[in-house]
This record gives structure tokens, C-alpha cells and sequence, in this order.
């Protein structure tokens, strides 16, 4: 099927002369060739690191076709294959552009979720110094939505500003603890604002959502959930304490704050993000980091710190009678204080216009090891970026 959707994407372009008054078709595309290690199995980075060098989790290969339609429309598709996906090509974006005036633009279709500093090129490993950004941070679910953009850009005092609106839903399977689920947002609406000068870009983003994760913090907790329609066992928990734990169709909201800073060959950039989902176990994390780098010559040394704080949802527990699912659920909480700290420090070397190569060295420090998935470790990384 997805051959066959490239070959009848291929087809219409060839063709698209005499479908539509067409100015023009840019074709672009980056890649990344990723190497990683902890060279230590006892000691794996997030829980999937180790001795071996992987070359296929973080590798990607990406093409964007941008198709001018005259008078202010244009239609923009990009197709991305990941190595830790098998190399299964799919559409990520594809949307319609429509520039309404000097000020105005509106797109409709899917694309890219504009939370980030960096969200339109975090797929771009050209684009930033770091072999990959800061985890703590661009580790969302998701990273697309079907919906519609409406953009104004001005020039406000002696700087430029940038305002997205926008208006959608997610629907996605994700791989999460082995296992497919469904990542379903509702009613997705938001904006965000840039301010930019010469030498500093300021960066504020919101969004809302009617949010449900149809998983579970673990597989044990599955195992004491009360059917709703059942009467509650005691082995079971609550019907009170089972929706606590649920994701369905509760609000959630996301707000960021970016700064960057350019002086001569000298930058930094720093970020910081908080998540909330109300009446459930989400641990509405507050994640930040703050990077900073000289270019000299060719070389861009840089270094990085972020930190990324959880609050586990020990409160559900309040709902619960003492018992054995009480025990069961309050070992569960426990799982989901993911708090850790990671230092970064590594180099970029641009030793072509169209391609650099990259070295970090990351380590990540957990608040609470748990000897599995919550270990202590370094990584090694290398990688080549390349654009054309």
C-alpha cells in the first residue's frame, strides 16, 4: 500500500503540468546516520543501551516536495523513513499552504506540532549542535497533527513577530513498553508567539487538549482494575480509584518557554516546558535545559545541562482502603518518578556547506535508580547530518 501510494504520488507530480498551473516543484531532503553506545551492557542508557554499537535506532533518511500553485497556494508533503522503524516510509506532512497577504498565512492539513523551539527541524540533525535535542525536553508522543495553522507575522518595534494559531487532533499508535496503544487528543487548540532581534529569539507556546491514553502505568496495574461493569472484588481496586488512574478524556494542557542567544560566534539556547493531565496518574513533569557553544573555525564546541522533574500522583492513593491493591498501586506510583539530570558535551564539525559530523557525550543521573530502567549511565554517540 505504501508503494503504491509513492508510485501515485510520483505519478501526479510527473504529470502536474497539465493537472494544475504549476510554477514550480522543490525537492529537498536531509539524513541521519547515527551511531550509539554505552560500551558497558551492566549499564544501559534509558533502558536500551549497550556494548553493542547501534546504528539503526536514531538513523533517519527524510524527502520534502513543495509544489507552487500560483497565486498565493502551495502544497508541501514530506515523506520520512526511520531506522528503528524498520525503514517504513511514511507521510509525516502534508499540507496546504495559502499565503493570504504580507501578514497572513494559512495551512490546513498535517503537520508539524509548533511546541517547540525547534519543532520544524527536530528531525533535522543539520539544523542543531547536538547529535539529538535534549531528551528531557523533545520527548513528546507525538510530533504531528491533523488540523488547520493560521500564521501572522509583523514587525513589532525593531523586532519580528511570529503568531501561530492553530486547531486540531491527534490520533497515533506508539510503540510504549513493548507494546502498540493509541495516543488520542481531542479538541487540540493553542498558539504560539516568537519575537526575534538580531541577536536574541524569544519563544512562548500553549496548547489544550482533551486527552486519553488508553494504557496503563504497568502491566500489574492492569491486573487490579475493576471492570466497570463488574462488582468490585477485593483484589480489585476501587471503580473511584480505577478512574483516577485512567487517561480518558481528561484535560490537558502544555506551555514552553524559549530564549536563544547569538553574539558573534558565541550561543545559547534554553527551554523549559511543563505538562499537566488532570485526575489521573500522569506525573505532569516540568523539563528544562540550557545549552551554550563557541564556533571557531569549522568546530563548535558545546555543552548542555537539563533536568527533568516528575511529581507522582500519590494523592490516588487517598482514594484506596489499605490492602493488597493499595500495596500494588502505591510500588506502581513509585515507577513513574522519572526524575533525572543529564550533562552534555560534545562537537560539530561542518567539514562540508551540506553535511556535519557530530560527537556527544551524554550523561544521565537519576534521582532514584531502580537497577533496570532507571540506571545511572554515559552514551556515546556519533553522527553524520547531511541536507540537499
Amino acid at each position: 500500500m505504501k508503494k503504491m501510494l509513492c508510485y501515485s504520488c510520483s505519478a501526479l507530480l510527473l504529470c502536474a503540468d497539465n493537472l494544475f498551473a504549476i510554477d514550480w516543484v522543490d525537492i529537498g531532503g536531509f539524513g541521519t546516520v547515527t551511531g550509539v553506545s554505552t560500551f558497558n551492557d551492566k549499564r544501559p542508557y534509558r533502558g536500551f543501551r549497550d556494548d553493542d554499537v547501534d546504528f539503526e535506532q536514531e538513523s533517519l533518511f527524510g524527502l520534502q516536495v513543495r509544489a507552487d500553485l500560483k497565486d498565493g497556494l502551495s502544497g508541501t508533503a514530506q515523506i520520512v523513513a526511520r531506522g528503528f522503524d524498520d525503514w517504513d516510509a511514511e507521510f509525516e506532512w502534508a499540507y496546504l499552504t495559502y499565503i493570504i497577504n504580507s501578514d497572513w498565512t494559512i495551512k490546513g492539513g498535517r503537520f508539524r506540532t509548533p511546541f517547540f523551539h525547534f519543532s520544524d527541524v527536530v528531525d533535522v540533525g543539520y539544523a542543531y549542535h547536538w547529535v539529538r535535542p535534549p531528551v528531557s525536553v523533545y520527548a513528546p508522543l507525538f510530533k504531528n497533527l491533523d488540523g488547520i495553522n493560521v500564521t501572522h507575522s509583523a514587525d513589532v518595534w525593531n523586532l519580528t513577530s511570529t503568531a501561530d494559531l492553530f486547531y486540531g487532533k491527534v490520533n497515533k499508535q506508539i510503540n510504549f513498553g513493548g507494546s502498540e496503544t493509541s495516543v488520542d487528543l481531542k479538541h487540540l487548540w493553542g498558539g504560539s508567539l516568537g519575537l526575534s532581534s538580531d541577536w536574541y529569539t524569544l519563544r512562548f507556546s500553549y496548547f489544550q487538549a482533551e486527552a486519553s491514553f488508553p494504557f496503563t502505568a504497568a502491566p500489574a496495574l492492569t491486573a487490579i482494575l475493576a471492570p466497570p461493569e463488574l462488582p468490585v472484588p477485593s483484589t480489585t481496586l476501587t471503580t473511584e480509584t480505577s478512574k483516577a488512574t485512567d487517561i480518558d478524556a481528561d484535560d490537558a494542557f502544555f506551555a514552553s518557554i524559549s530564549l536563544r542567544i547569538d553574539y558573534d560566534n558565541f550561543f545559547a539556547v534554553a527551554e523549559i516546558t511543563k505538562s499537566d493531565v488532570e485526575d489521573s496518574y500522569f506525573t505532569n513533569p516540568l523539563a528544562y535545559y540550557i545549552s551554550a557553544g563557541y564556533t571557531i573555525g569549522d568546530f563548535t564546541p558545546h555543552i548542555t545541562y537539563e533536568q527533568f522533574d516528575t511529581d507522582a500522583q500519590y494523592g490516588i492513593l487517598d482514594k484506596e482502603p489499605p490492602g493488597t491493591p493499595r500495596n500494588t498501586l502505591e510500588g506502581i506510583i513509585q515507577q513513574t518518578e522519572e526524575d533525572f539530570k543529564q550533562y552534555t558535551i560534545g562537537v560539530r564539525y561542518d567539514f562540508h556547506r551540506s553535511a556535519a559530523l557530530k560527537f556527544d557525550f551524554n550523561y544521565i543521573d537519576y534521582k532514584v535508580e531502580d537497577g533496570i530502567s532507571r540506571v545511572d549511565a554515559p552514551l556515546y554517540s556519533i553522527s553524520a547530518n547531511f541536507v540537499f
